[in-house]
């Protein structure tokens, strides 16, 4: 037997053993479940930043420096005028909205509302996110939806928006708009056409018509087409039912920054044919920094100062998922119009809790109009503290 040659062949190699811990050899073997590793712990962090947990604060997030609305110097008569249907179209700003707020019925006279709304947030990263609800105002039930989605689902009208994002559309080119929306239990698809103007929003002794100044959190573009008549197919846990009504249609964009402000604003479509819309906003503080608002009918637009109407809330709502205390009964006066109107929730639990895609809840529902003029209408209020006082509870003339 060839001993020597086997014994001299091993004496060369020396047994591996277990590699230590740390050591170049140890790194080598696993080097795969290392970078396996840290690439799971990227993916946490990152989830985190991005998809806070749906136990996060209530209040109104800061962004970041490099997102807030720089002092650019630039001044409301410094801004280009609107020009529609061009700015129906996506900006490169940072802040953009287009709003759908409505009251559906069908041919016997059941009765339903709805809210859709594309938020684009074009900052550091830019993302997109949907919210929708629809309150059956049969039995009360209100189905809600919502989604997020990075970049800018559109497809680049230049004289128009067109945004496609799984059951999420809405698409509209001057009078003629498409919206369609779904979630668990529902789905709402409707067309739209404008029978009136778009109106332009102005404070009174403000140099362009469309453009309101929010002091320290910028400029907003703010246009709406108050009274769009729509038809289409509503769908309630597979039932499809046809529908039609009036809805509202805002669209603001801008370099503002709304997690800096809360506010009151009040979309009133009344029985005679007036549209009314009122916008009261306060800075973190609670302190004024604009009411404003537009009466329109017959074609006659007014601008509203703050000397023009008075808001008194004078009934709450508490929501037991966030806190949040909401002034959710209102008597608005007018006196130009000779107008004290009373305006009541059709559902006074209707908060949109957006923690998980905009990092916010508010309320916003349907609403009805009484006292002295009849109608109905839409309420949103955004900015509301847990705590008691901390949202503003009213505002006066």
């Amino acid at each position: 037997m060839n001993t020597g040659i086997s014994h001299a062949y091993g004496s060369g190699r020396r047994p591996r053993g277990r590699a230590r811990p740390g050591s170049s050899r140890w790194f080598r073997r696993y080097r795969w479940l290392v970078i396996c590793g840290w690439l799971l712990i990227m993916l946490a962090i990152g989830w985190v930043l991005i998809f806070r947990s749906e136990k996060a604060p209530v209040a109104a997030s800061q962004p970041p420096a490099s997102e807030r609305p720089q002092a650019s110097g630039k001044s409301a008569a410094a801004m280009p005028p609107v020009s529609l249907p061009a700015d129906d179209a996506p900006h490169t700003m940072l802040t953009e909205w287009w709003y759908y707020s409505g009251h559906l019925q069908t041919a016997s006279g059941e009765r339903f509302s709805f809210h859709l709304a594309t938020f684009l947030r074009q900052g550091t990263l830019t993302h997109t996110v949907f919210h929708g609800s629809l309150l059956d105002h049969r039995n009360g039930k209100l189905f809600s939806e919502q989604s997020r989605t990075a970049g800018n689902p559109s497809q680049g009208r230049k004289n128009g928006f067109d945004f496609s994002h799984g059951p999420w559309q809405m698409r509209g080119e001057g009078s003629r708009h498409f919206a369609k929306m779904a979630g668990k239990g529902f789905a709402l698809d409707l067309q739209l056409n404008d029978r009136s103007p778009p109106v332009l929003h102005q404070a009174p002794g403000t140099p362009q018509a469309g453009l309101l100044d929010f002091a320290a959190a910028g400029l907003s573009y703010y246009t709406s087409r108050p009274r769009m008549a729509a038809e289409g197919t509503l769908t309630i846990d597979g039932q499809a039912m046809q529908v039609s009504g009036d809805v509202w249609f805002d669209h603001q964009w801008g370099d503002f920054e709304a997690a800096q402000l809360r506010w009151n604003w009040f979309a009133l479509q009344l029985t005679d044919g007036a549209d009314i819309m009122l916008f009261e906003l306060f800075d973190l503080q609670g302190a004024p920094v604009l009411r404003m608002g537009t009466h329109v009918k017959g074609g006659i637009v007014t601008a509203l100062g703050a000397q023009d109407f008075k808001t008194t809330s004078h009934g709450s709502w508490t929501s037991s998922a966030s806190g949040v205390v909401y002034p959710v009964d209102w008597t608005i006066s007018l006196p130009a119009w000779d107008a004290q109107l009373k305006i009541e929730p059709a559902l006074r639990a209707s908060e949109m809790d957006a923690r998980t895609t905009t990092l916010n809840v508010y309320w916003e529902g349907a609403v009805k109009v009484g006292g002295s003029h009849a109608g109905q209408g839409f309420m949103e209020l955004s900015g509301y503290s847990p705590k008691a006082g901390q949202g503003r509870k009213g505002g006066k003339s």
